[in-house]
């Protein structure tokens, strides 16, 4: 990507630039890759991708060991 490109990306919100990390690595980019085109070190593209796959991962619902807790 062209510098231009980059500084656009930086100015998107955060949500928006989970989103578009997302794209790339699901179009079969790796973290390195990604972070070439967006400007980003691979670290933090890794990290994004991380802490977003931990935030989809958990149900929004309580478990079954939470309920058990909260009624003793």
């Amino acid at each position: 990507m062209h510098r231009s490109t980059q500084l656009q990306f930086q100015r998107l919100p955060p949500e928006a630039q989970r989103a578009t990390v997302w794209r790339l690595a699901w179009s079969g980019l790796a973290p390195e890759q990604i972070a070439e085109r967006i400007g980003w070190p691979a670290e933090q593209v890794r990290r994004a991708m991380h802490e977003e796959d931990m935030l989809t991962s958990q149900p929004p619902w309580p478990s079954r060991n939470e309920k058990i807790v909260a009624n003793a």
